[in-house]
């Protein structure tokens, strides 16, 4: 999966020579905690909820639904903005923009193609995609077990759900400790087969679980 499949392409932007104030009154209006700082289509900049929190004077709270009216505050983004900016590439895979996320400390990256806005792409983004790929769709059970053996496990865990009329939900592999391990989900009536054959095949299963998908709330 690459980043322009989670991306969110309504971005949220500002000039750096918009004020503080109008920042402000901008994240409220949209319940968000960042704005991309743009000049044209490009990026110059980013400002989060903690730089107008520092930016405005203690008794203020810049975030308050009243108050702001009368301020005629003249600090310009530009001044508290955070540049230059860590970018991703729409086409990049989201462990390299999750990798980027943790090497840099951020939590956020705005995603540019040929110097270009095109998205943005959160922490958040990613933590559910990754849930989705771990999850997958309805009940299911979870199978962690040892690739320790050097053969194509995918292969072979594909023949044996097909070989038992079980289906292959999901399955990642990674590594603990200097270990190679995976995790599959797999639904059918026949998943117990699935799990003695991994033994037999000396894959020792390391942990199981039952899933069942959370409802969804009818907001979703």
């Amino acid at each position: 999966m690459i980043v322009q499949m989670c991306m969110k392409r309504d971005v949220k932007t500002i000039s750096p020579e918009a004020s503080i104030v109008e920042a402000a009154r901008k994240m409220f209006q949209y319940q968000i905690h960042r704005l991309v700082v743009t000049m044209g289509e490009s990026v110059a900049g980013i400002v989060c909820h903690r730089d107008l929190t520092n930016a405005f004077p203690d008794h203020i709270n810049p975030f308050s639904a009243y108050g702001l009216t009368d301020l005629n505050l003249t600090t310009k983004i530009k001044e508290i903005m955070t540049y230059p900016v860590i970018t991703a590439d729409p086409s990049e895979p989201i462990e390299q923009a999750a990798w980027l996320m943790i090497k840099h400390r951020i939590g956020v990256l705005p995603v540019v193609s040929k110097e270009k806005l095109v998205g943005i792409i959160t922490e958040s983004d990613i933590f559910r995609i990754f849930v989705h790929l771990l999850s997958g769709e309805g009940s299911s059970l979870r199978v962690t077990f040892d690739l320790s053996k050097e053969e194509n496990a995918l292969s072979f865990l594909l023949n044996i759900t097909q070989e038992l009329g079980v289906s292959l939900v999901s399955f990642i592999s990674f590594y603990e400790n200097g270990r190679s391990m995976a995790v599959a989900r797999i639904r059918g009536s026949q998943t117990q087969q699935v799990i003695d054959k991994l033994w037999e095949s000396e894959h020792p299963v390391m942990n199981i679980m039952g899933y069942d998908e959370p409802e969804k709330s009818h907001g979703d």
